[in-house]
């Protein structure tokens, strides 16, 4: 069951860019930053809390689940995801610190592999890349402005963000708004009972609310090479400076 929901604890052929495209880059993420709030506003909050519930497809069953996420940029992360598998309840938690990974069934530890410890540091990665201001401070990522899509009918600016521990990430921001609506990466996903794969991963963002001054999405819906692997609602979010140390501790 732990490995069903590597997709949430969170794509990509890179068209060819100009030299001069990181100059793009950062005027199509400046504009998202004041449509998200403004920098004063983001930078203020380094951690969040949200309460989740959602639909997730794996093996041809869709299982709805409930949980909690919480993040404290730049790397530390925890998913805790409730669900019942043909009566059978299970409860699944994922947590990093930034340095030492856990992974729990029920209460009891789960081994993970170096791939499966990977993708849960990219979801903590995740959380300071699509915070957006850091993507603006110093040389720790990379920007590279491609040419315009379209999400769901829409035109959108897409920029590409790399760094040295981060999978290559697109950022799609609607031209019109400059909300981010959409990220695409490779992810793992479940292939079969033990096993994952690596997929073309579409996170679409939308129904965006203010929490303190912050706009955020409260509708996510991630595909896995193009099928629908989950659909999420926000039900309730906090903003913090800093989460509780205890949130991330990885003592057995």
């Amino acid at each position: 069951m732990n490995k069903w929901v590597l997709g949430l604890a969170v794509a990509l052929v890179v068209a060819p860019v100009r030299a001069d495209d990181a100059g793009d880059a950062k005027a199509v993420v400046t504009k998202a930053i004041e449509a998200h709030g403004g920098a004063t506003a983001l930078g203020k909050y380094k951690a969040g809390f949200s309460k989740i519930k959602g639909q997730m497809t794996v093996f041809g069953m869709d299982l709805d689940f409930t949980g909690d996420m919480t993040y404290e940029l730049p790397n530390k992360y925890k998913l805790t995801i409730s669900t019942d598998v043909n009566g059978q309840k299970l409860a699944v938690e994922q947590v990093t610190d930034g340095k030492n990974f856990k992974n729990t069934l029920n209460g009891m530890a789960v081994k993970q592999t170096d791939a499966e410890k990977n993708e849960l540091a990219q979801a903590a990665l995740l959380q300071d890349v699509t915070q957006l201001t850091p993507l603006l401070v110093g040389d720790k990522y990379t920007l590279k402005a491609e040419k315009d899509a379209t999400v769901d009918d829409k035109p959108a600016s897409v920029v590409t963000v790399s760094s040295k521990e981060l999978k290559e990430t697109r950022l799609f921001f609607d031209k019109k708004t400059g909300l981010l609506v959409k990220t695409e990466r490779k992810a793992l996903s479940p292939s079969a009972p033990g096993e994952t794969k690596e997929v073309n991963e579409e996170t679409f963002l939308s129904d965006f609310k203010e929490a303190d001054g912050v706009k955020l999405p409260m509708k996510l819906l991630v595909n896995h090479d193009g099928k629908k692997f989950m659909s999420m609602t926000v039900t309730e979010t906090k903003l913090m400076d800093k989460a509780e140390p205890k949130t991330f501790d990885i003592a057995d």
